[in-house]
Order: C-alpha cells, then structure tokens, then sequence
C-alpha cells in the first residue's frame, strides 16, 4: 500500500483514510513547534516520499482509456502486476484540481464491500482498484434488468449510502455510470461530486452539480446537506432499472423547476409491489422520503423478489 500526503506517496503500511489523519496531524504539529526536531523529521520524510512518489507513477502503464470528459481522463492502468483505474486531470485547472483533491480526501475515509476503494494519490491523479465487469449504465442500454437483479443492486447501493452517510458524506450523483457490477455485487464509485459534511465547501452555494435525471430537486436547487437527496437519486436508478428509462424523460428539466404537471409513467406490473416504494422515494419533498437509506433498504427488503 502506498500512503498519500502533500500531493507525494510514501511507501508504508497506512490505509487510504488514515492517510488524512496522518496529513492533519503532521501539520498540527509542524505548527506547534516551529522548525524544530518536528521540522527536522517532516523534511526527512518528505525526502523519502518524493523517491516513493516517483516510483508509484512511473510503474503506471496506460492499457486503455476507459473515458474522457474535458480535461478529465480515465484510464485502465496496470500497477505492480494488477490492474488500477487512473483518473487523470490534464492541462492546469485550478477548480477542478481542487475538485479531485478534495475527492481523495473524501474516499479515503470511506472503506466499505459496496465502494470501490482508492488505492494513491497525487496532486491531479486518482488510483482507484480496477473492478471488473460493467456500470449499471452499460447494462440498462440493454433494457429493463430483471426484478430480482434490480433489488439487490438497489440494496447494495442502499449499503454503501447508509455507510457514508454514517460519515458525514453525501454523494450527490448515484446515477447508473456511477455504479459498478462485479458479479452478483453493486459498487458505488465517483465521489467527484459528494459532499462531506465536516469540511468547508468547495462548491458554490446554489450551485447545482449532479445528473438532472437522477437530481433531487432540492438539489436542482443548489441544496447539498441532506442525504435524502441520495435517496431520490437511488429511487431515480431503481425506476430506471424496472422501467428501461430514468423518470420524466426529456421532461426532467421542468419537473425539478418545480411543475408537478409533469406526468410520470407507473411501472410495469411485474415491479407493481415496488411502486409505492419507489414514488416514496421520489417525492419532491424531502421529508416525504424515507427517513434514511436504511430504512430505505429494509423497506425492499421486504419486497418478495421473483426471477
């Protein structure tokens, strides 16, 4: 494992989230002391990253490249004989620089079966662990996925929102591209847009960031402190998965300024037993939602599934 710091990676034995404790309490201390012994260790330390962090990045060899959006890459890699997926911001971008860092500060902390970990770091690199198989996104291009699948995909995502929302992270764009298959498994990745709730913001208020399709309208709004709105956006995937199409279309846009005139088709009648579940999760009143993804989650839990 490699530990992350000042932007440089070390080699040692902390794990992804213990790195920020690690990062804090190097500079609470570099501050109480002055340029003294403390200083003299940091600039020691610093030395022997700048060695590990030469080493990580040029043991990444490019396989392919998985997407590209604007300056930002994603790439399949291979690292130390395994596969890595990289996620890359080229040219010089200041916000969206601070976007990414603030993403790795946010998934280190965050260490669950159902989100895909992050392995290093540097200043306008991600190394995340490579998951083999497909997003829900490439899946749904297909059509509808069964009941079955569709609960335990749902379940799982409930799983790891119920986890980070226990540490004070919100995510703020569940959406089918941002989920994962790996075999009977669901993992959430791309925390690019979440927020964590213990750390100054970033982003500007009434700013909205996300995918209308999946956006809660609070969100729409420029609201991000209240986790429910990831509740919308599971119960969003969850029409999306039953139905074949994300609800109200190319009407999305008006749903969210607020015109509830806008039809929204029921679901087919094999996922009839999920339509109160799900129209719950999609009120545009946040306290209409579940109180919580657990709650959420034991409510389909309770849905009798059929292949």
């Amino acid at each position: 494992m490699m530990v992350v710091t000042h932007g440089r990676v070390a080699s040692g034995t902390l794990r992804p989230k213990d790195w920020v404790d690690h990062l804090r309490s190097a500079t609470v201390e570099r501050l109480r002391v002055g340029r003294g012994a403390a200083m003299r260790r940091a600039e020691a330390q610093s030395r022997t990253r700048v060695g590990a962090c030469d080493r990580l990045f040029t043991m990444l060899t490019t396989v392919r490249v998985l997407a590209e959006q604007g300056p930002i890459k994603v790439e399949l890699a291979r690292w130390h004989d395994r596969l890595v997926v990289v996620k890359r911001l080229q040219g010089s971008h200041p916000v969206l620089g601070e976007r990414l860092r603030r993403e790795a500060e946010v998934i280190a902390k965050l260490q669950h079966d159902n989100i895909v970990p992050l392995l290093g770091a540097e200043d306008g690199a991600l190394v995340y662990a490579y998951c083999p198989g497909v997003s829900l996104a490439e899946a749904l291009e297909r059509g509808p996925l069964p009941l079955r699948r569709s609960l335990k995909i749902a379940r799982d995502v409930l799983g790891a929102l119920d986890y980070a929302h226990g540490e004070g992270i919100i995510h703020l764009d569940v959406k089918p591209g941002n989920i994962l298959i790996k075999g009977e498994r669901a993992m959430l990745t791309d925390f690019g847009f979440a927020k964590d709730l213990a750390l100054t913001a970033i982003t500007g208020q009434h700013m909205a960031l996300g995918t209308p399709n999946y956006m809660a309208p609070e969100q729409f709004k420029g609201v991000r402190t209240d986790p429910r709105s990831d509740l919308y956006a599971t119960a969003a995937v969850l029409y999306h998965m039953l139905s074949g199409a994300p609800p109200y279309g190319r009407q999305v846009l008006r749903f969210l300024a607020g015109d509830d005139r806008v039809p929204l088709d029921g679901l087919p009648d094999s996922a009839g037993g999920l339509q109160d579940i799900v129209m719950q999760g999609l009120s545009r009143d946040p306290g209409d939602r579940f109180e919580s993804a657990s709650a959420m989650r034991d409510a389909l839990s309770r849905v009798p599934s059929r292949a």
